[in-house]
């Protein structure tokens, strides 16, 4: 599909393969679904990147041109309960800044329809613990909790499509980005969703320059979504001693980022691309 060929923070053909083309030509009024973790497979999170805007603004687009009637932003709360590194005052913690991080990106850009829902709620409705408890013996409980949730979200929400992420534009996965457990759930249960995959989000750092665009973990050099006044020497510090060609990835990717918003939302005019990423960041974090 030209559409998704032409959006930049889309993984077009990495996507294709996931779509199911019969019931994407007929989205209008249904929902559109992307999940947040608490955190790795190793470690929690510490920080949410700049780079999860591209999960709303892909979204917001994809609502749009789709005609979705909603998005729905899941977080990960009781998947994060499979980690024994993740005690409950961590998870609380964490769920707790996320939301409230993601309440206002919500709020500031003013994007209609879209609902913040928990998992841990979710999971506590009666229609939800019927569904998990017919399917079949799963090994993967991190993966056996997804699929009930795609079930329970096409039964209950009129799930259309899951937006995921992926790690690379290979047709096959190749890591443990979304597509790993997205092809698990297919093999299990083959619905009448389609899977689309925005990019990775970046880092500054050369032995690790892509990663989730919505954990940042203790360590990451990368552009993060709390209040910052000087984006430009922010960046600019990370040229010192650092891989050019990774510092030049991950501002192409921001630089994406921004470009979807001002077709969104509005054209910045006579600004640099450091002072709209700057602008957009106060929007997000006000």
């Amino acid at each position: 599909m030209t559409f998704l060929s032409n959006e930049p923070l889309i993984e077009a053909e990495a996507s294709h393969a996931f779509i199911d083309w019969p019931s994407l030509i007929d989205t209008e009024g249904k929902t559109l679904f992307f999940g947040v973790g608490l955190c790795t497979a190793k470690e929690p999170a510490v920080a949410i990147p700049f780079d999860i805007l591209s999960f709303f603004f892909v979204a917001e687009r994809l609502k749009r041109f789709f005609g979705l009637s909603r998005i729905i932003v899941l977080i990960a709360d009781t998947h994060a309960e499979t980690n024994t590194f993740m005690s409950s005052d961590l998870i609380r913690n964490t769920r707790t800044n996320i939301v409230h991080t993601l309440e206002k990106v919500v709020r500031n850009f003013s994007l209609p329809n879209f609902e913040i829902l928990l998992a841990s709620q979710m999971h506590q409705l009666e229609t939800f613990k019927r569904i998990n408890t017919q399917l079949p013996a799963i090994d993967n409980q991190y993966l056996h909790q997804e699929l009930a949730d795609i079930i329970w979200l096409s039964k209950h929400k009129n799930l259309g499509i899951k937006l995921g992420w992926t790690i690379d534009s290979s047709t096959k996965p190749s890591g443990h980005d979304e597509r790993f457990f997205d092809t698990q759930l297919l093999a299990h249960q083959k619905l009448p969703i389609s899977f689309i995959f925005v990019k990775a989000g970046r880092t500054f750092d050369a032995k690790r320059p892509k990663a989730s665009p919505y954990i940042a973990v203790r360590g990451e050099h990368r552009l993060l979504l709390q209040p910052c006044k000087q984006v430009n020497r922010k960046l600019t510090a990370q040229s010192g001693g650092r891989n050019t060609n990774t510092l030049e990835g991950a501002k192409k990717h921001l630089g994406n980022i921004v470009r979807l918003f001002e077709k969104l939302f509005i054209k910045l005019p006579a600004m640099t691309q450091e002072q709209k990423m700057q602008f957009i960041l106060n929007i997000a974090t006000q």
